[in-house]
């Protein structure tokens, strides 16, 4: 049978029969006997694309979905989009422990399992990034036999099984990382392992250059396995397939099917007389797909296919010419993904992708120098015959073809110039056939074509010139026939031709009005035209929208683009009817609108590349059998559901032309498939194998932090760690970003993503598969969590999401505690604030009381007054008015109550200057604005009116805005001074008269007033005498005393010489009493002295006082003796109160002044002291403490009398002033301390008392120079 031998057929059959019906579920690859038909193609990635090395060895994917493949050069883990290299690095003890890697396993924990030639065996843990190395020990226990790993298998219960050089077999179980030595030991043929297949009793086959080998779970028993002859296999793959059959590649004896119990099935081998054969012998690997189809890696041939239906094989060989080809026709390894995907693996060109789920659609394209295959790569028409062939009209060239999916090219139509019923040209715009079973071809620049009945030529309609009822042009991009059989033509640049049944001629509607024209279409640019269900023939234009005639009608009415719900654009590519009614249109750069029903309002729904189309520019509209619809547009292939309007994309990832496809080239064929014809062949879809899109797993790939790239597990920069699963970034650190995945390997480049910042983010944010980085700057301080969420394209968004958490940290100045603090302060801040606002509430209320008591009081003035208060909005001329005058006119009359309003009711005399007096102050000329006026009162009488106002507000400009002010009637007072006016007439006699009378008394009063002024400065003087009186009567006191002993000690002695006169005279006197005579002549003369001396000093000090206080001139004095002075002439009258003074005053104090001002000065504040501050019979004390002050002096005087109260106080150096008026006191005596200090000794007066509290004088005065010692 061609190929294949054949072994207990029956038990093969019953063992497919699972795998056929999985097979019946997924698309077939079509026919490989037919050139340039495939729906077979892979994506490759290679160096280019960033694989470390060429050759992939080893393929596995890990629990988290990422690829790793293994290379000469290292391992690499493959997102979909790049590759992460793991390379050793001698400086790192946690790298991958050798670069050439021989086999791969994932490991159940999410880990991988990574055997190397020389290396041993690692294993890469995902949490930490870091490899564990698993070595040879030289026979120890617990290692490996040898370094150089040749196979590894995981079992389904996670036990990793593993072959080295070192003739033994081993195995690590699940979790553990003791390595487990086979106790049957070392074997010569375990040291040749090229595969091994765990089964699923928990056994193992190993596949070996020496043949097959069975071993049990425990490692106690091997024996060899599927003998298939005399010769030992030389065993490269193993796969476990249907019913537990295992099959078997060789390295050159082809493929095996053995039964599970080691019984042959089948060996296939390669023929060169059978296509359908294995296409090579030399087996390297070997994968059986989701729907069980087995798929062949060679050595040799590529890869092949094996059919469970036909036991056939189909080859896929590497093409340079075709980049969808499978990477090299040397493999070396398959996989299958979760997802279903075939990964294979090259010696030298890198690995392939396969996502059979593209298997649904073909595409039939040419091959160069391959005459079988599409003569061309566009296809610009297409069209779905009754018997399942394709006609297929070609551009540049290729003519017409009608097509076999099974055979390939039935026939080729092409103009021949010596065959009149030739085609007319061999660019073919468009095809279809018609309901009376014509075929129509439109040719490029040639006119309308029909094949005749017996298929043997075709009849031509053209334009001709000469005709008005003949084609409007030759150029023609649409063919359609309505069910009365009316042809209509869309022509290019001559708008709609239209033929009825039983017609010869055309009807031409187009603009303009000649022969045979309609002028009911304005557009000459017409493509699709369709007959609705209700008898309505609709007509797509490229630049003016729709026309449409309802059934019955004679002419068309124009649809055209409009915003909201109309349609989408004016340019219109083509139109369907859905088994609903729905009217679907096409557009060229406006996606693709819905009209429901017969809607009479023309209100469209729709659908554009913001809702997921692939494109806005639309080709073809078909349906399917269930009802989706399908449309063909510049970027590929898109379906609506037209229940939701939900979208799915097939794009170049699919197999779709990502060339685009033709406007009207399309057609449904006749066992449910589409067909669309575009730039690179035509592309047959097959609805019914659709399969729902699988989740997507979105996943972290990277980190970038600072702006670079960091791989999850690098070591990241200063100031970045992980703590318990989650980022921490110290405060100096405000930038997050991460690289993610949806590690979809079908169609990466149609996979849409979002992703939040939890904390941050209040919504999804969109980004497209060419941009897969979420980046944020700024961030502040807190906790946060990255979620990435992806979908395929028109697919759900995935149910569960990758995510990050990190934590920034922040400053020290920002942290807990600091805030606890600010905290703290913010609080007694706000208790100061709110103290602060209640106290201003409080302000405010008795401010606002104020107010209102200060507005009452204004309108009690008001009224009280008889004046009224104006306010006078200067941008409108509305007036509001207060406390109205009663008696006025306009108040009831005006209209308006404004301005303009009031102006009839003034005095026409008086209106000028009442502006003029406006305008001055609204122009700043004058402060503000007063006039006097007349108006009408309520009797229309003449009345005066008195109004004052000032401008209240302004803008930035100055412009005034707001007036204010009041109004008063002064008639009455206008009446007086008229009356005055009549009054001065007749005064001017008696003005004259009493003139002379005022003079006269004018004279007198001058006389006064000099009289007055002496007797005010003589007042001063006696004052000042006054006070000196008082100190000579104290004097003539104190003296009066040593003169009076003086006089009694002289009468005394007079009286002793007296009686020693008497004793000389009546003879010599006894000596007693001459000494005695002369002790009291001596005793009395001493005492006289002593009282004479006294007085002397009296009178010297009295004399200096008065010298002092009657002289006026500066000069240099001795401050404490000038101020002693003056306390010793004022003894008499201290003692006599019993008060005392003590001095404090520099004896080296002398400076230039004036020496009576000071004197006054002192005698003033003692007997001021003495006489209003201490109480009658209560002795006081006076301190005078003088200091220096710069170039003068400090006088401090104070008492402990009765003080003063504040209103005295504050009175105090007024003159005339005084608190005994009527007991003597003339009120001068501080006013005379007020103006000496000021005046004479140019200095300052304070004064601090309070009463109880005495007197605190403080004088300040400066040494005078020459131009200030005269008295000011």
């Amino acid at each position: 049978m061609g190929g294949w031998q054949q072994a207990g057929v029956g038990t093969a059959m019953r063992a497919w029969a699972a795998a056929l019906v999985l097979a019946c579920l997924v698309p077939w690859p079509v026919n490989a006997q037919v050139p340039g038909v495939n729906n077979v193609r892979f994506r490759n990635y290679s160096v280019a694309q960033g694989l470390p090395q060429a050759t992939v060895i080893a393929i596995a994917q890990d629990r988290a979905g990422f690829l790793w493949l293994g290379t000469q050069a290292g391992a690499a883990r493959f997102d979909g989009y790049e590759f992460l290299g793991f390379r050793h690095h001698r400086q790192d003890p946690g790298s991958l422990s050798n670069n050439f890697v021989t086999a791969l396993a994932a490991d159940p924990r999410g880990g991988m399992w990574i055997g190397t030639e020389v290396g041993g065996l690692d294993y890469h843990d995902p949490a930490t990034g870091r490899f564990t190395h698993y070595r040879a020990g030289r026979g120890k226990p617990g290692t490996l036999a040898s370094d150089t790993v040749a196979a590894l298998a995981m079992d389904p219960r996670g036990r990793l099984w593993i072959a080295t050089l070192g003739a033994t077999l081993q195995w690590i179980e699940r979790g553990g990382t003791v390595i487990h030595t086979a106790a049957f030991g070392a074997r010569t043929a375990l040291g040749n392992v090229h595969a091994l297949l765990p089964l699923a009793d928990g056994n193992i086959l190993i596949g070996t250059g020496s043949g097959l080998w069975w071993a049990n779970r425990q490692g106690t028993e091997i024996r060899p396995w599927g003998i298939a002859g005399s010769k030992p296999l030389d065993v490269y793959a193993l796969a476990a397939g249907a019913g537990g059959d295992v099959w078997v590649g060789t390295n050159a004896d082809g493929l095996y099917r053995f039964a599970p119990d080691g019984g042959l099935k089948h060996h296939f081998l390669h023929a060169a007389h059978a296509p359908s054969s294995l296409p090579g012998d030399q087996i390297r690997a070997l994968a059986f797909d989701r729907a069980g189809r087995l798929w062949v890696a060679s050595n040799t041939a590529g890869l092949a296919l094996l059919d469970p239906a036909t036991l056939r094989f189909q080859q896929f060989t590497h093409n340079a010419a075709d980049p969808q080809s499978v990477a090299a026709n040397r493999l070396w390894s398959l996989a299958v993904t979760r997802d279903g995907l075939l990964v294979a693996g090259s010696w030298a060109n890198g690995f392939s992708l396969h996502d059979p789920r593209g298997e649904i659609l073909t595409q039939i394209s040419s091959i160069p120098g391959d005459p079988r295959t599409l003569p061309g790569p566009s296809a610009g028409s297409v069209y779905g015959d009754a018997d399942g062939s394709l006609w297929i009209g070609m551009l540049q060239g290729g003519g017409l073809l009608q097509f076999d999916l099974n055979r390939g090219i039935r026939k080729r139509y092409l103009h021949d110039p010596a065959d009149p019923s030739s085609l007319a040209g061999d660019s073919v715009l468009f095809v279809t056939r018609t309901a009376d079973g014509s075929l129509w071809v439109a040719v490029l620049g040639a006119g309308l074509d029909r094949m005749r009945a017996d298929g043997k030529g075709f009849e031509h309609l053209r334009h001709d010139p000469n005709d008005p009822a003949s084609l409007g042009s030759n150029l023609l991009r649409y063919v359609y026939m309505d069910r009365n059989g009316t042809l209509w033509v869309g022509t290019k640049v001559a708008g709609l031709d239209e033929r009825c049944a039983a017609c010869t001629g055309f009807v031409h509607h187009r603009p303009g009005n000649g022969p045979d024209t309609l002028d009911d279409i304005l557009a000459i640019d017409v493509g699709h035209v369709l007959e609705t269900r209700d008898g309505a023939i609709w007509v797509a234009t490229h630049s003016n929208g729709l026309y449409r005639r309802a059934s019955g009608a004679k002419r068309f009415t124009n649809i055209r683009a409009t915003a909201g719900n109309g349609l989408s654009s004016n340019s219109i590519s083509t139109l369907y009817q859905d088994r609903r009614g729905n009217l679907w249109v096409g557009t060229i750069g406006g996606g693709l609108d819905r009209l429901e029903g017969a809607d009479p309002r023309h209100h469209f729904t729709s659908i554009d590349s913001s809702n997921g189309l692939a494109s806005d520019a639309i080709g073809e509209i078909l349906e399917d059998a269930r009802g989706y619809i399908w449309v063909s547009t510049l970027k590929g292939i898109s379906r609506i559901d037209p229940a939701t309007l939900q979208v799915r994309n097939f794009g170049a990832t699919d197999s779709a032309s990502e060339l685009g496809y033709w406007i009207d080239a399309g057609t449904n064929l006749a066992d449910g498939r589409l067909a669309f014809g575009g730039l690179n062949g035509v592309t047959i879809i097959n609805p019914a194998k659709v399969a729902p899109l699988p989740a997507t797993r979105p996943a972290i790939t990277a980190l970038v932090l600072r702006g670079q790239r960091y791989g999850l597990h690098a070591r990241l920069p200063n100031g970045i760690r992980w703590r318990d699963r989650s980022l921490e970034l110290a405060h100096t650190q405000n930038d997050f970003g991460a690289e993610f995945s949806s590690l979809d390997y079908a169609s990466p480049g149609l996979t849409q993503y979002a992703y939040r910042l939890d904390g941050y983010d209040h919504a999804w944010i969109n980004t497209p598969a060419t941009r897969r980085v979420a980046y944020y700057t700024n961030l502040a301080p807190g906790t946060y969590r990255l979620r990435v969420r992806a979908r395929h394209d028109g697919g759900p968004w995935s149910a569960t999401d990758a995510g990050i958490s990190f934590k920034r940290l922040p400053a020290p100045w920002a942290s807990p505690l600091a805030y606890t603090a600010y905290a703290a302060a913010f609080l007694l801040l706000a208790l100061i604030f709110a103290w602060r606002v209640a106290l201003n509430l409080q302000r405010r209320r008795r401010s606002q009381a104020a107010l209102l008591q200060s507005e009452g009081r204004l309108k009690l003035a008001l009224w009280g007054s008889g004046s009224e208060m104006w306010d006078l909005d200067l941008t409108d001329g509305s007036l509001h008015r207060e406390n109205r005058l009663p008696n006025i006119a306009a108040s009831d009359e005006a209209t308006d109550q404004t301005l303009e309003g009031y102006r009839p009711f003034l005095h026409p005399d008086d209106l000028a200057p009442f502006m003029a007096a406006l305008h001055a102050h609204l122009s700043g000329q004058a402060d503000s604005f007063e006039a006097s006026y007349r108006t009408l009162d309520r009797q229309h009488q003449w009345v005066w009116l008195l109004t004052r106002g000032r401008v209240v507000q302004r803008d930035d400009g100055g412009r005034a805005l707001r007036m204010s002010g009041t109004s008063s009637d002064i008639t009455a007072l206008k009446a007086a001074e008229a009356s005055l006016r009549r009054l001065n007439e007749t005064l001017e006699t008696r003005v004259e008269q009493r003139t002379h009378e005022l003079r006269s008394a004018n004279s007198e009063l001058r006389t006064l007033l000099a009289q007055l002024t002496r007797a005010q400065h003589q007042l001063v003087e006696s004052e000042k005498l006054a006070s000196l009186g008082s100190l000579v009567a104290g004097v003539a006191h104190e003296i009066n005393t040593p003169l009076g002993i003086g006089v009694t000690a002289a009468s005394y002695l007079h009286d002793e010489a007296t009686r020693l006169a008497r004793a000389v005279a009546e003879g010599d006197p006894p000596v007693a009493q001459l000494r005695s005579f002369s002790a009291r002549v001596s005793e009395g003369a001493d005492l006289i002295l002593r009282n004479l001396r006294r007085a002397d000093q009296l009178v010297k000090s009295f004399k200096q006082v008065a010298v002092d206080q009657t002289g006026g001139d500066a000069h240099r004095v001795a401050i404490a003796h000038c101020i002693q002075d003056v306390l010793t002439t004022l003894q008499p009258s201290l003692r006599r109160g019993k008060h005392t003074v003590s001095l404090e005053c520099p004896e080296d104090l002398m400076f230039r002044t004036s020496p009576g001002a000071l004197s006054q000065v002192i005698t003033n504040l003692v007997i001021n002291s003495i006489v209003h501050g201490f109480d009658t019979g209560q002795p006081g004390h006076i301190a005078i403490v003088v200091t220096r002050s710069g170039q003068g002096a400090q006088l401090d005087y104070r008492d402990d009398g009765r003080g003063m109260a504040a209103d005295v106080r504050t009175r105090i150096f007024e003159p005339f002033f005084t608190t005994r008026r009527g007991q003597g006191g003339s009120g001068l005596g501080m006013h005379i301390v007020y103006t000496l200090v000021v005046q004479v000794l140019h200095g300052t007066i304070e004064l601090d008392s309070a009463p109880g509290a005495g007197v605190d004088f403080r004088i300040r005065f400066p040494a005078l120079d020459d131009d200030a010692a005269a008295p000011a």
